[in-house]
């Protein structure tokens, strides 16, 4: 006899995988459930494409940030010095950093659309408490709070687009995918540069205002979001599901030279974003150029994200890494020339760093435990995160010591020297030969 309610249970959702999974279970007749698993199989699909859409969506309005062209200026206004706006940034990054991992197993346990939602309100009430504070101390809990946010999104939107990909049979189109979801999130960010610069020139405060508003975007494409059937963490000990993902992330030499290299890159240029606004404003550019040098940077960056896919499967992994040491080479030439064109060299290394993270992001996405994937991936976030804490505010005292361009050159030695560790671990973790 069939069991009752197999339609609206198929409808639901609920457990469909595991009555479409076993034979003849729930099923009176082979036809009947070739029938209710084609048609819940082909809801499945629907979902996971909308997801896609939906995905983007949530990356862009993620990076949608008009606060950014003018928080320099805004900070200065406020009275703060090179290394309080570092050790602000720092502390963002000490709240993902501490967010970090638990977010991820978050994520694998609770859920990937429940995590981005959370983390969705909490940027939401960051960018409002921001809009009313108007000091250092002030803007450090609306820091914390923007940190607990985005580290509720690190590694889950990746997680969330591969099993999408895994449930629809297309982890091969990773690379491809997270290009276009990388493009859409450097274009947000492209988008609301330009727009923030404009709105900046009524007021500072109006784009904290603003954003506020368009933060709101967040949850509401969460909410559209669907769960794909994946497996979950069976265990009841958190910790040991925990270890066991950062034991992982550690001893594979694959994620483990990935993460090392990706975090120098996303640390350094997230640094070197600070170093350039600093230059803008020795050089005395006018706030009203902010927002169109920022949505260049931006632009740049979208480009190599979206060319990604493309340029690395040309050049192999071997070439990509050759392409991705010219970061530090720039960096090198903006602090040691001081000769103001060289700073359009900022756009080259915006495009590599837009270029580096689906290539990176693909490599440890293939080499993460399935049903711990968020947790690896914030595991490795927490890498970068950790350098940013470390990094930054001495960015921040050797810009207020010896200038701007003695950091770039600080940045140089930093990004050098990951660089190195990590060829040099990956080197010595191959098997070597009887």
């Amino acid at each position: 006899m069939a069991a009752p309610g197999l339609f609206s249970i198929i409808r639901g959702k609920s457990n469909v995988n595991k009555l479409c999974s076993v034979p003849n279970r729930g099923f009176d007749s082979d036809a009947r459930r070739v029938v209710a698993c084609g048609k819940y199989r082909r809801e499945q699909a629907d979902d996971m494409h909308r997801n896609l859409t939906a995905l983007y969506g949530f990356r862009f309005f993620r990076d949608f940030l008009l606060i950014a062209p003018v928080i320099i200026p805004f900070y200065r206004a406020n009275g703060l010095s090179a290394t309080q706006i570092l050790v602000l940034q720092a502390l963002f990054s000490a709240a993902v950093l501490v967010c970090e991992i638990p977010s991820g197993y978050l994520s694998d346990r609770w859920g990937r659309r429940r995590t981005l939602l959370l983390g969705g309100m909490a940027i939401t009430g960051g960018l409002g408490l921001y809009s009313s504070m108007a000091s250092f101390a002030g803007f450090i809990p609306a820091e914390l709070m923007l940190g607990f946010g985005f580290s509720m999104c690190s590694g889950t939107e990746s997680a969330l687009l591969y099993d999408t990909l895994a449930v629809l049979g297309r982890t091969g189109d990773y690379r491809r995918i997270e290009s276009r979801a990388e493009f859409a999130t450097r274009l947000g960010a492209a988008v609301s540069s330009i727009t923030g610069g404009l709105l900046a020139s009524f007021g500072l405060r109006l784009p904290f205002y603003v954003n506020t508003a368009t933060a709101t975007m967040l949850p509401l494409t969460a909410v559209m979001l669907r769960e794909p059937v994946r497996r979950r963490p069976q265990s009841a000990r958190i910790w040991q599901d925990i270890r066991q993902a950062v034991q992982h992330s550690v001893r594979d030499r694959h994620i483990r030279s990935a993460a090392l290299i990706t975090g120098a890159i996303l640390t350094t240029g997230i640094i070197a974003i600070w170093g350039y606004f600093l230059l803008l404003a020795d050089l005395g550019v006018p706030l009203a150029w902010y927002g169109v040098l920022f949505f260049l940077f931006q632009a740049a960056s979208a480009v190599g994200a979206r060319a990604s896919h493309a340029v690395t499967q040309r050049t192999g992994r071997r070439g990509a890494l050759l392409l991705f040491l010219g970061i530090p080479a720039i960096f090198l030439v903006i602090g040691a020339v001081p000769v103001q064109g060289l700073l359009l060299l900022a756009f080259v290394q915006s495009f590599l760093w837009g270029l580096s993270t689906p290539f990176f992001l693909d490599i440890i996405n293939a080499r993460a435990i399935p049903e711990l994937r968020a947790t690896v991936l914030s595991t490795v976030s927490m890498g970068g995160r950790l350098l940013y804490v470390l990094a930054g505010p001495l960015f921040g005292m050797i810009v207020d010591a010896a200038g701007v361009r003695a950091g770039f050159v600080f940045l140089t030695i930093v990004l050098g020297i990951c660089l190195g560790a990590a060829l040099a671990l990956r080197h010595a973790a191959r098997p070597q030969p009887l």
